[in-house]
């Protein structure tokens, strides 16, 4: 008797949940038959007089995975959301027991077919089949699709790496003319909510505007991305660096002659140089427009490099002349006139001392020492602010 009772307790609590369930599958079966029946999923939701179909976009992007400035590839991960309105997909709540959405498969439903326009891979179609679509009573149909964004990014790198980029992606329907999908942006547009920061790369700011392609009567709509890069990390790991190489090339000069390792230092910075010419191309685009400020600076830096092997080689050739071999009057004079305006504390017996080769050798050290030290810090100083100040006046 105890365990009839229990059983028929069981069967009174548990059934009218069962029902339930029963019945909110059924209406919701009913509606999903009812709206259908007659849905074509090719026709586009046009109203006679209302003009396109008003597709509003709206971008979540999440970080910056990549941004690749040889290649000229922006890749971030971000949600797409795309709402526009069916009417034939209406319904009265009320009827189907108060049921307001439905979800259902993307395949089911028309789409405006819209495409990643500026796609840096094969990959252009936003929608894919697997997707789906929450479709609301009053004919809103909602979608958001997760997606990894590869697009082409063009690349300016003149002022590298004190540059600004702005990014643009864009989307299109090739589907439909303006006439039949017109796209729009949804509130801003673009929203940084659940953006975390990039350790290269920040967002300085965002523009979202749709454009109406007039020779292709397609809309279009631009997510803007400006960019600026963190330049700590390459003034300390590539700038800083090549200051000093340019300052060591210039030591040089104090090496003794007679110890023979001059020439071979001169080779060593200058090869040096080169590497870091290298290294700093490859990861700049193959753009002869225009050429990063850069490239110019560590051009000059080898060209400097080059003279001051040429001067070297010259110096080491006249420190190494014959010591009864006479030094030339014009020479003289000019030693003569240089050390007179260096050094105004000597005595005019010691100016009146004749050269020899070797005074000439040690004042062409002193004076090649302060002209190429001069001339490394000033086109790094003149690199680094104009680098700075043009970036100021670049149009994000």
């Amino acid at each position: 008797m105890i365990v009839f009772l229990v059983v028929c307790a069981l069967v009174v609590v548990f059934q009218p949940a069962h029902i339930s369930c029963q019945t909110l599958v059924g209406h919701t079966q009913r509606l999903i038959t009812n709206v259908f029946t007659s849905y074509n999923k090719v026709i586009p939701p046009r109203v006679i007089g209302g003009g396109a179909v008003k597709v509003k976009l709206e971008m979540f992007p999440m970080s910056i995975q990549e941004f690749d400035e040889a290649s000229e590839k922006f890749v971030y991960p971000a949600g797409l959301r795309m709402i526009w309105y069916d009417y034939r997909l209406r319904w009265t709540p009320s009827e189907f027991a108060g049921i307001e959405e439905v979800t259902i498969p993307v395949t089911e439903v028309w789409t405006p077919g819209i495409i990643l326009a500026s796609a840096a891979t094969k990959e252009m179609s936003v929608l894919q089949p697997w997707n789906h679509v929450r479709v609301s009573h009053n004919g809103e149909v909602y979608v958001m699709q997760a997606m990894l964004v590869q697009s082409s990014c063009s690349v300016n790198v003149r002022y590298f790496p004190f540059d600004y980029q702005s990014c643009d992606t864009l989307f299109m329907s090739l589907l439909y003319k303006s006439d039949e999908v017109e796209i729009q942006k949804k509130d801003t547009g673009l929203s940084l909510n659940l953006y975390t920061e990039n350790a290269i790369w920040d967002i300085v700011s965002t523009d979202v505007f749709s454009e109406l392609i007039r020779y292709a009567n397609e809309y279009q709509i631009h997510f803007k991305f400006h960019l600026k890069r963190k330049s700590q990390y390459v003034t300390i790991n590539l700038l800083v660096p090549i200051l000093c190489l340019s300052l060591l090339n210039t030591l040089v000069f104090l090496l003794v002659p007679e110890s023979g390792e001059r020439v071979g230092y001169c080779i060593t910075t200058l090869l040096a140089i080169a590497v870091y010419m290298t290294i700093i191309m490859d990861t700049l685009p193959q753009s002869s427009t225009p050429v990063p400020l850069i490239s110019y600076k560590l051009v000059g830096d080898l060209v400097c490099s080059a003279f001051i092997i040429v001067c070297v080689i010259i110096n080491l050739r006249i420190h190494g002349q014959a010591d009864d071999k006479p030094v030339p009057t014009w020479l003289k004079a000019v030693h003569r006139f240089l050390t007179c305006k260096i050094c105004k504390r000597k005595s005019d017996a010691t100016n009146n001392t004749p050269p020899t080769w070797k005074d000439i050798g040690h004042l062409i050290d002193v004076l090649c020492f302060c002209v190429f030290f001069s001339v490394a810090i000033l086109s790094f100083t003149i690199f680094v602010g104009n680098a700075k100040s043009q970036t100021s006046s670049l149009d994000i």
